[in-house]
């Protein structure tokens, strides 16, 4: 081996590095414009007045000496821990169910419990509106009026919001479980309430509070539901949207955004604390798997439990569905299409925003699944600037605790200004990227950057999956980095590659609080139409525009399984004869 031509002193590893050090550059780069400044631009406008004077406190005076925006921030804690705990306990018994008892239809069960994620947060509302609203069916039709307006409402439908990501997480949970604990507590004679509570929970614990704490964060940041069935009952997020939309005070609306951050920070930073402690406690490599043992009690109670949940998710996207194809919920329900039309609610722009919706939702899904991929690979495999690597491995985490809402201020405070005023140093420089506002393409850099976080966990997850041998091997045979991604990684990971660029498509579908600042009438989605037509009081409307997206979405989903399940068997033949040729 000539030294100069091979080895890690050899010119083309040498590009390799230089090429890595200019990637995770354009990576740091990326961050700064996208995700540093919109926010360092919004809560410096926290010490602004409107016009951009420096006012101090002044702004944080105002606010908390007003007591109706003082009472949302007791709202907003009310309802996202009322929220959090019912979810992870429905979340927790619907996984339980799934995973630790034997009962029929599991799959079905798996995907029932999806329904919520693919319609935006606010038709969650929506159909509870049709139930138990002023009109609804069970208030009209049997005189059950429960008041639905308020905080109740808004529980209701957060709880309908927030009991999948529940579920999901505690299913993996419950997923992970040695075998040879529970024999031991048989043959110790433990009762099986005794090892629910000495064996099950403490194994579930880092989960459970992962679930409430998402399931928090959810609720308190959330913007749909209150905004449909909030009623008077006013929270944050609908105080962000009214002071920015409604009144146009922009440095209230920093303030009110601030005030929403803290607890989703405080949260995520407990929720990274807990994962990094519960990465010691992993499974060891010799736990059996779980098998769960006939118990008619417990099979028949789950069986019904389970049934019970995923109809009622059935319930209500056919409650959505029925109101879209009936003249006048729920007075004349006689069949009609007109509601498809979109003509009158949208001026004849209802083609033009599903349009928009799926330009959107594959565009930020090809942006961000080539983002956090490469990114991914940069943070977890590279060579080079290790430290602002580590930065950005931080920054990457960090869209996780900021809600979508705030995300949206400060992408107007920054790419709106033609001018930006240096901090401390009196100097104004020129915005090159005001130009991007009002474009489709902003709206895709924000929605991009709000989904970054667990798509980067689920990239990141994959990546440290792999030996990292194949680097070693390859810098040892002078073969550049992007051979080793092309060929070795990305192949490796195809399934994961899938799972984020599905994520990014339905979430983008359905995506409210990070366009809802961002849109004109141009480029606005569906999600956004949905949210003006239900303002607007076009109800059917909006109820069928909704039933559009999620058939949409379960379409994409329902592609999504069929090409994940043609990939597996296909990686299943090609390891049966690797394994049969060696």
């Amino acid at each position: 081996m000539s030294r100069g031509t091979t080895g890690k002193g050899s010119p083309r590893q040498s590009g390799s590095l230089l090429i890595q050090k200019i990637m995770i550059l354009v990576m740091f780069v990326w961050f700064l414009i996208f995700l540093i400044m919109p926010l360092i631009m919004m809560f410096g406008q926290i010490f602004s007045d409107d016009m951009g004077n420096y006012v101090g406190l002044k702004n944080f005076r105002d606010y908390f000496s007003n007591p109706l925006m003082i009472s949302s921030i007791g709202h907003s804690m009310a309802v996202a821990l009322l929220t959090a705990a019912i979810s992870t306990i429905l979340g927790f018994l619907y996984a339980y169910g799934i995973t630790r008892a034997r009962i029929r239809w599991k799959n079905g069960y798996r995907y029932l419990a999806l329904i919520p994620i693919f319609i935006p947060t606010m038709v969650h509302g929506m159909a509870l509106i049709y139930i138990f609203g002023k009109m609804g069916l069970f208030t009209v039709h049997f005189g059950i009026n429960i008041g639905l307006y308020g905080m109740k409402g808004i529980v209701m439908a957060l709880m309908i919001y927030c009991f999948p990501q529940s579920y999901m997480v505690l299913s993996v949970a419950l997923d992970n479980a040695d075998n040879r604990l529970y024999e031991a507590a048989e043959v110790l004679g433990s009762s099986p309430a005794r090892t629910f509570f000495r064996v099950t929970l403490p194994s579930v614990r880092y989960g459970l509070v992962n679930s409430f704490i998402a399931c928090f964060t959810m609720a308190f940041t959330d913007f749909g539901a209150p905004e449909v069935v909030g009623g008077n009952y006013n929270v944050l997020a609908t105080d962000v949207y009214r002071q920015v939309v409604g009144q146009q005070k922009m440095s209230m609306g920093a303030v009110v955004g601030l005030v929403l951050t803290i607890p989703a920070v405080i949260s995520f930073l407990i929720d990274l604390a807990l994962q990094k402690k519960n990465a010691r406690n992993e499974l060891s490599s010799k736990a059996v798997a779980f098998e769960p043992k006939h118990s008619r009690g417990r099979d028949v109670f789950y069986q019904i439990y389970c049934s019970l949940i995923a109809l009622i998710f059935l319930f209500l996207i056919g409650v959505i569905a029925l109101s879209a194809f009936v003249k006048v919920w729920p007075y004349h329900m006689s069949f009609t299409l007109s509601h498809f039309d979109f003509s009158a609610a949208l001026h004849g722009t209802g083609i033009v925003s599903f349009l928009n919706s799926i330009g959107l939702s594959l565009g930020t899904a090809c942006l961000g699944t080539i983002l956090v991929f490469c990114f991914a690979y940069l943070i977890e495999k590279g060579k080079t600037f290790r430290k602002l690597s580590g930065f950005c491995r931080f920054l990457s985490m960090m869209p996780m605790a900021l809600p979508g809402l705030v995300l949206g201020l400060g992408y107007i405070m920054f790419f709106n200004k033609r001018w930006i005023d240096l901090p401390f140093l009196g100097i104004e420089i020129e915005n090159p990227f005001s130009g991007l506002y009002g474009t489709f393409a902003i709206m895709i850099f924000c929605t991009t950057i709000h989904l970054f976080s667990v798509t980067y966990v689920t990239a990141s997850t994959a990546l440290k999956k792999l030996d990292r041998e194949y680097e070693n091997v390859a810098e040892s045979m002078n073969i550049p980095f992007w051979t080793v991604f092309m060929k070795v990684s990305l192949p490796m990971c195809i399934g994961a590659v899938l799972e984020i660029f599905m994520y990014f498509f339905v979430n983008a579908m359905v995506t409210v609080s990070a366009v809802v600042f961002l849109y004109t009438p141009q480029n606005k989605p569906a999600s956004i139409a949905i949210l003006n037509m239900d303002d607007n009081g076009d109800y059917a409307a909006a109820a069928a525009m909704s039933i559009v997206i999620f058939l949409i979405n379960v379409g994409f989903r329902t592609a999504y399984e069929f090409i994940n399940a043609g990939l597996s068997r296909r990686l299943g033949k090609w390891k049966g004869g690797d394994g049969a040729q060696a």
